[in-house]
């Protein structure tokens, strides 16, 4: 298979990017991409991360950017995942990412995520819509400091109602809630 034709097939599963991490993970030469770009077969978004140009844009081309940009160790969480669950009013203005605690991705564009640093268990991740992102409850959880504790139970019953978490977690993540609500302050989920 050619370079190119390997370039496309991954960047079609991936919203259209693809990373100089990926290129090395299928055995090409990470080069090859900054090659592409010169021809004007691939967009250099930032250092690193590339997009195929003949792809379509979708809805969450911003958050696979934001993915590719953490050359896939990030995962999406807090509000940005909230939303992507279908439990967020409105799409965050910035996207929040979670990274390894060791990890720290590069500077340029990161004014655009809100990073986070913390070591997630497989069991606090899941896909949606191709992407990475944290499940229900594990974004609940990191809500609680910043969303007012009256939005996250309604979060909880919304998720609740629609099968994304059971009877216990639901009992489970309003105790917390409670109980993290009667001593810290918070705001609205937008």
């Amino acid at each position: 298979m050619k370079v190119r034709d390997a370039v496309i097939e991954f960047a079609a599963t991936h919203h259209g990017y693809i990373t100089t991490r990926d290129a090395h993970e299928l055995g090409i030469d990470p080069a090859q991409l900054r090659l592409m770009a010169a021809r004007d077969r691939l967009e250099r978004v930032s250092r690193g991360v590339y997009r195929v140009p003949l792809l379509p844009r979708g809805r969450y081309d911003k958050f696979a950017q934001a993915v590719a940009w953490t050359l896939g160790r990030g995962v999406i969480s807090h509000e940005s995942a909230l939303f992507l669950h279908g439990l967020a009013d409105m799409n965050p203005l910035s996207i929040h990412l979670t990274v390894p605690r060791a990890n720290y991705p590069r500077t340029a564009g990161g004014e655009l995520y809100l990073l986070h640093r913390r070591d997630l268990d497989a069991g606090d991740t899941t896909d949606r819509y191709a992407l990475p992102v944290t499940t229900v409850s594990r974004s609940i959880c990191d809500c609680l400091r910043g969303v007012e504790a009256d939005r996250l139970r309604t979060v909880v019953d919304q998720a609740r109602v629609r099968n994304l978490i059971g009877d216990r977690d639901a009992d489970v993540l309003r105790a917390v809630i409670t109980a993290y609500g009667a001593t810290h302050t918070t705001r609205r989920l937008s």
